[in-house]
């Protein structure tokens, strides 16, 4: 009977490569609400110095941030990128790999046109008149 010693080195690896990017995530999303905290509470608190000050008209609240793409622009987007990875791993990765993980390109593939047809409804009803 055989028996081999597990270097913890080997162990410590793919437990660094799953707790890492947890807590990444976890500390992006704590920062993230930290600072609109934050931001709620100096809002808050130039309100409240306006309204002790005898202020009638209250500084406007600061708009809402749009998001920096058109929603339409958005779907082309993601419609191609999906377009993309899906042709990319049927066509291009069936030569380093077994053929039969290239088949599941075609869920890529079919998300990415499944974006671009709601792309083109969408564009196609906003343009019609009326």
């Amino acid at each position: 009977m055989l028996t081999h010693a597990v270097d913890p080195l080997n162990l410590l690896i793919p437990i660094l490569g799953l707790l890492l990017p947890i807590g990444a995530l976890f500390l992006w999303i704590w920062q993230w609400h930290r600072l609109r905290v934050q931001e709620l509470d100096f809002r808050h608190k130039e309100r409240m110095a306006a309204i002790d000050k005898g202020l009638i008209d209250l500084p406007p609240d600061p708009p809402l941030q749009p998001a920096q793409m058109p929603t339409g622009a958005r779907y082309l987007l993601r419609g191609l990128i999906w377009l993309g990875i899906g042709i990319a791993i049927v066509f291009g990765v069936r030569d380093w790999f077994d053929f039969q993980f290239g088949k599941f390109g075609w869920i890529a593939i079919a998300i990415g046109a499944a974006y671009l047809i709601f792309y083109f409804v969408e564009t196609r009803e906003s343009r019609a008149p009326g």
